[in-house]
């Protein structure tokens, strides 16, 4: 019985560990979303470009929320297209990726 107490314990120790050393950052997310949805910020301005069916749209940034946790991080960046149109990418972070990634357009 205190054989199974320790291996629980030492496999709990070391499942946090993972959790705690794998979190995504924000910079993970940038990189993400230039994957995922050919989103790619200048550093300097606000200015985004959106590669989409060989055609490149031009957002600007507008907001973000990001909610770190210690295990995990929720991210939400909002752009406007020069059609006024609002799009909202979000994503849950953990274990070094980004699950539950969604597009929303308003």
């Amino acid at each position: 019985m205190e054989k199974n107490f320790i291996i629980v314990g030492i496999s709990s120790i070391i499942l946090v560990a993972i959790m705690l050393l794998t979190c995504p950052k924000e910079a993970d997310f940038q990189k993400h979303l230039e994957d995922k949805y050919s989103i790619v910020c200048n550093e300097v301005d606000f200015n985004c470009t959106q590669k989409k069916d060989q055609k490149e749209e031009k957002m600007e940034f507008v907001s973000k929320d990001v909610r770190n946790g210690v295990f995990f991080i929720k991210i939400e960046q909002t752009f406007q297209t020069e059609t006024e149109i609002k799009k909202t990418y979000s994503a849950v972070g953990i274990f070094g990726m980004f699950l539950f990634s969604s597009e929303k357009t308003f």
